[in-house]
């Protein structure tokens, strides 16, 4: 006989079940089906707690009063100097002087642009902060002209360094070595306590939201999509949070804890990153550990991470040994503790996948990357970025593992948990076959998931889109990680947006460089499998940026993806190779223009020689980093006669099989 409750008992046992139903959190799961290329997130939540998500900073202006220059000239927005032209060994910038650094750990920051990035690998300048104040040099560092990753656009080269004492005379100098182009748009410092936040909020945003996402940050500037953008176009609503701390009481619950990373060895931060999710913990500074331990967060330390590693090689290693034998090897993320503070280090919290630096120029840093990378298994990735981008997309080829570039995607975690239904529209019925000069542009980069995310967003929104056909390239990996959002571009696009296939398929590789057969057809299936899905029936092929497509790599896209329609290669004006009979692929007519006049000169050579007697077939590939805009396509396009006729990619590689007798839509 059950002996019933008294009456005490039944009141505590309904305020538990009370607590349980509506105190507690639901905990849902991350799932992962195999054959996924990503995982799937939880039900993203309706309304987001929205908050900024940035790096307190002081800047000065490259041509402003405050930096002083031995050579160069003011040119526009910054201060240029050009071979030739300005005297070399000289500092093209220094100063400002400011006294306003508080001591500690700070990053200096200095924002330059090169127009040459792959000439050599020469050093164009030297950086140094040096205390005015005492004369002493604190951090200093050679730049070479690879490290800028892209061309003609602006990028960010830090320098962390410690600022001995309060009150104290700051100078930052940029030496110009006379051997290329360089301009410099700003210097600044971002202070002590500003980069700690950073760390700890992202991953306060990868705790909470792989059981929900709840939690948007908008850590762009006023150059960026804007905080509101994704937002109202994936139909969500948003409550304003003014102080994100408020954010940590809020979501106290969900939280166990502090992983304190050791600001001397900087890479414990990606070691903290793998383990944050397990533990349930924040990444945390010292700087920041007095605030939270106290009330209202009192927050225990779980682990402490300070003086247990002497090298960023110990650190991995022990990740390696220690820790990778018990964690999911199908994906690998790479993210530099030095610049990546947030961003993509919220997914990688609250997937707690293996987070890494290591560069495989480095020899010992190379062989520990090897044995990462040769413990994954078939059809693995690689998220984030590499510390150059030939060497790392290369290396990862080598093992059959496509890199999917996501460093700078800043909410993936929202995206991924967006609804997986993708409304894909019809490919338009294609133009009759005459014999025209048939043109298609192509907008690169959209294999990037950041560039998805922020700049195509800010492109997408140009009022010339849609006045004359575009391919925009994008990931196919998008299905499992931006599914909201592959839907957005195809609801919003006209019938002049033709979305493509980024190189080379589900991710960013080599292809040419796959260790074998069977790897490279698995590759192309899965490929040819997600492309489907989303849509996609061109693909952009890239093997490095000038290469072509061997013969055994466009027979295994002949036979292994009958969906797609043709595939571009970066051999420029390599002409067209029709693999099996059956799969065209064409070279580009350019692979990579950086403006009007360059696909006007590209098209121009293309077009040269012809007499009218058959069709023949221009490719035109676009960067977008260099403010190639669908105003720029449309002033092209309004600058050829009436011989030529622009049409979508899709449309040129139809035409194409269709004047060499080939299937003209392959099922």
């Amino acid at each position: 006989m059950i002996k019933p409750l008294n009456l005490s008992v039944r009141i505590a046992t309904a305020l538990v079940l009370f607590f349980q139903l509506f105190i507690t959190p639901v905990v849902a799961q991350i799932s992962w089906p195999q054959g996924q290329l990503l995982p799937s997130f939880p039900s993203t939540a309706q309304t987001q707690d929205l908050f900024i998500l940035r790096e307190s900073s002081t800047r000065w202006e490259g041509e402003g009063s405050s930096l002083s220059h031995k050579t160069g000239r003011l040119e526009s927005d910054g201060w240029l100097c050009q071979t030739g032209i300005d005297a070399a060994d000289e500092h093209m910038i220094y100063g400002p002087y400011d006294m306003s650094i508080p001591a500690g750990p700070n990053v200096a920051e200095f924002r330059m642009k090169v127009d040459n990035n792959t000439a050599n690998d020469d050093p164009v300048v030297d950086i140094d902060v040096r205390n005015a104040t005492t004369g002493q040099i604190l951090a200093s560092r050679a730049v070479t002209r690879k490290q800028f990753p892209i061309a003609g656009d602006y990028t960010s080269i830090t320098l962390p360094f410690t600022m001995p004492a309060n009150n104290q005379s700051i100078e930052l100098r940029v030496y110009w070595r006379g051997t290329s182009y360089t301009k410099v748009d700003w210097v600044g410092v971002q202070q002590n306590g500003s980069s700690a936040e950073m760390y700890l909020f992202a991953s306060l945003k990868g705790i909470v939201n792989r059981t929900q996402p709840r939690l948007f940050s908008y850590e762009g500037d006023a150059f960026a999509e804007g905080q509101y953008t994704w937002l109202q176009s994936l139909g969500l609503n948003w409550n304003e949070v003014s102080n994100k701390w408020d954010l940590i009481t809020k979501y106290r619950n969900e939280i166990s804890g502090l992983i304190v990373y050791d600001p001397n060895q900087i890479h414990t931060v990606n070691l903290a990153t793998v383990l944050a999710k397990d533990k349930k913990a924040l990444i945390a500074s010292p700087l920041l550990l007095s605030r939270l331990q106290a009330a209202p967060y009192n927050l225990p330390i779980l682990l402490d991470l300070r003086g247990q590693y002497s090298s960023k090689l110990a650190v991995y290693q022990a990740l390696y040994n220690t820790y990778w034998p018990n964690l999911d090897h199908r994906v690998l993320i790479g993210l530099n503790p030095d610049a990546h503070k947030a961003a993509l280090r919220e997914y990688a919290v609250a997937t707690g996948l293996a987070t890494i630096w290591l560069d495989p120029n480095v020899a010992a840093e190379s062989t520990l990357l090897n044995s990462f990378l040769s413990s994954m298994p078939a059809g693995s990735n690689y998220m984030g970025w590499w510390p150059e981008e030939a060497p790392g997309v290369q290396r990862a080829s080598q093992y059959g593992i496509a890199t999917i570039a996501s460093d700078w995607a800043t909410n993936l975690t929202v995206h991924s948990g967006t609804s997986r239904t993708v409304n894909v529209k019809p490919m338009p019925a294609k133009p009759a076959l005459q014999n025209k000069l048939y043109v298609a542009f192509i907008l690169s980069d959209g294999d990037n998931l950041q560039y998805v995310e922020h700049l195509m967003r800010k492109l997408w929104n140009n009022p010339d889109r849609g006045a004359v056909p575009i391919g925009w390239t994008l990931s196919p990996a998008m299905l499992d990680a931006m599914p909201g959002a592959l839907n957005y571009y195809y609801q919003s696009a006209t019938n002049n947006d033709n979305l493509i296939s980024g190189p080379s398929g589900y991710g960013y590789t080599y292809p040419n460089n796959w260790p074998n057969q069977a790897a490279l057809d698995q590759f192309v299936a899965k490929t040819e499998n997600y492309n489907r899905r989303a849509g996609f029936r061109v693909i952009t092929i890239w093997n490095t940026i000038t290469g072509g497509i061997n013969q055994n790599v466009g027979q295994s896209f002949a036979t292994n993806a009958p969906y797609t329609l043709g595939l571009t290669a970066q051999n420029t004006g390599g002409g067209m190779t029709i693999y099996n009979n059956s799969m065209p692929g064409m070279a580009l007519s350019c692979n990579y223009c950086t403006n009007e006049q360059a696909m006007k000169d590209h098209i121009a050579s293309a077009a040269a020689g012809w007499n009218g007697a058959s069709p023949r077939f221009i490719i035109i590939q676009a960067q977008p980093w260099t403010n190639v805009t669908p105003t720029s396509f449309k002033n092209v396009a309004n600058s050829l006669n009436a011989n030529y006729q622009v049409v979508r990619p899709d449309h040129i590689f139809q035409l194409m099989r269709e004047a060499n007798g080939l299937t003209v839509n392959p099922q």
